[in-house]
């Protein structure tokens, strides 16, 4: 999800209580709840670095535990220097919950992340939330500012201000993302179940998913792979329209060229990280350009996002030029 979401995570677990288990409990959890985002680093060696580490060792258990125990234990010193002591345990623990609220929510997009890592390397998505969701913005940010207005307002007039406004705050918009993420659940639920159900060209579905849309949780974009094709269809779950017509990509046939293009390591690394991967091979001057993306993160108008890999064969079918892009608002 984006650096907004992640840090109201933070500061919500921090009102709702958490902030007096110690000096520089907001401020570890407010790092804690942002430091998985570390892996960008990897974008230093381009595209094709974040591509085979992104979201790997910074967003698994393992990883944001111990990185979020690090913050914490951070915090500690920083508190001792400050004559202000602070338990290591109680800021360690803190930090390792900061960090795992960002796994758990980037957990819930359809991007997702590898939990397991290093002893697992599969990806795990729960295709719930969109890497923007205004709503639960909007949920956050009325725990977060409303206690902070009527704060202002109590002491305009005079009146002792308490805490107590800001940790129900808290505590609301926790429960609100709550309810909201068991409602994408049960919606998700139901545009897959609508998704299998249907046949696409008379085919029959081999494997089908859906994908939240950024801004009404009952539009989903449902992708389907039956043997020989690739379907993109709107799935509305609210003031039906109708089945929506598909949209329909055939995959493209054996060719000596795609082969080539497939088994280079770039591929390899594509392959690994995308669900629903599309090839496009095309004639181009002295010999082919093969084209990969996600369906996943296929716009509206079916143009690619998140990362893209563009290989080039020759007429001897030999990879002449490989090149990784990565759109970073294409996911989660």
């Amino acid at each position: 999800m984006d650096p907004l979401t992640h840090t109201a995570t933070g500061w919500l677990l921090a009102r709702a209580g958490l902030d007096r288990a110690a000096p520089y409990a907001t401020a570890t959890l407010l790092v804690a709840a942002n430091v998985p985002s570390l892996d960008w680093i990897h974008l230093l060696g381009g595209a094709a670095g974040y591509l085979e580490h992104g979201r790997t060792w910074s967003h698994s258990i393992l990883g944001a535990a111990a990185l979020g125990a690090a913050v914490g234990f951070g915090f500690a010193q920083l508190a001792r220097r400050k004559n202000k002591p602070a338990s290591s345990a109680k800021l360690m623990l803190l930090g390792v919950l900061g960090a795992l609220s960002h796994s758990l929510l980037d957990w819930m997009t359809a991007a997702g992340t590898q939990l397991l890592w290093p002893f697992n390397r599969t990806w795990y998505a729960l295709d719930w939330f969109p890497y923007i969701d205004l709503w639960l913005l909007v949920a956050m940010g009325l725990g977060v500012g409303l206690p902070a207005l009527f704060k202002l307002v109590t002491e305009e007039i005079g009146a002792r201000a308490t805490r107590t406004g800001a940790r129900r705050g808290a505590w609301v918009a926790l429960t609100v993302f709550a309810l909201l993420a068991g409602l994408r659940w049960n919606l998700h639920g139901e545009a897959v179940a609508q998704l299998e159900a249907r046949l696409y060209r008379e085919r029959t579905p081999l494997r089908v998913a859906a994908f939240p849309m950024p801004l009404n949780p009952f539009h989903w974009s449902g992708v389907a792979e039956t043997d020989s094709t690739h379907e993109r269809v709107d799935v509305i779950l609210l003031g039906r329209r109708g089945d929506a017509e598909p949209h329909t990509q055939y995959k493209p046939a054996a060719a000596p060229a795609l082969d080539a293009a497939l088994a280079t390591e770039s591929a390899r690394s594509f392959l690994a990280w995308a669900r629903f991967p599309r090839a496009t091979l095309t004639p181009a001057p002295g010999g082919w350009e093969v084209e990969l993306d996600d369906l996943r993160f296929a716009g509206e108008s079916g143009q690619p996002r998140m990362f893209l890999l563009r290989v080039e064969v020759d007429q001897r079918l030999e990879v002449s030029r490989e090149e990784i892009q990565f759109s970073p608002f294409g996911g989660g």
